[in-house]
């Protein structure tokens, strides 16, 4: 699968209080799965709400030092036109809630954004490393927390992937 989720993304805005995100359109977002998913006997529930980060609330908080209008200059001279892959993996993550743990799960979908590469190396450049190795993608379905598991950058992805999902 090669479709565009929908044409270049306008500046979405900067909030250092809280992650740099992509909206997505719902209306491109079907999956081969449906409403719900079933993965290794877990019911995964289908997210009404898509979107790409691009940067974690740290790592907002960092970049707010470059300023807005850095960052929108940064932003804008890239071409932002995620595309889907079709290639999907099933995360894990063990979360603490309360007295104990929430097991956490996630089935998020690869995609190709060459733009979140070149912003995010652009400000390993400037800021560090920790901007380095992001790895794009969409959560499409999740159990325990509604919000997902945060995926960092390329490290987070290996230790949280359980495997590979196929269609």
């Amino acid at each position: 699968m090669d479709e565009s989720i929908h044409p270049a993304l306008p500046w979405p805005g900067f909030t250092p209080a809280r992650s740099f995100v992509l909206p997505l359109q719902a209306t491109r977002m079907a999956t081969p799965f449906g409403d719900t998913c079933l993965i290794d006997g877990m019911r995964l529930e289908r997210k009404s709400e898509f979107h790409v980060t691009v940067l974690s609330q740290d790592m907002s908080r960092a970049a707010a030092g470059l300023g807005e209008a850095r960052l929108h200059a940064l932003y804008g001279s890239r071409q932002w036109t995620p595309r889907r892959t079709g290639r999907y993996a099933l995360l894990h993550q063990a979360k603490p809630a309360g007295t104990g743990m929430l097991e956490c799960w996630s089935l998020i979908e690869h995609l190709d954004l060459p733009a979140m590469l070149a912003f995010r190396g652009e400000l390993a450049r400037m800021l560090g490393d920790a901007f380095a190795d992001p790895v794009p993608h969409v959560t499409h379905y999740v159990r325990g927390d509604p919000n997902g598991i945060a995926v960092s950058d390329i490290r987070a992805f290996q230790a949280l992937r359980v495997r590979d999902v196929s269609s």
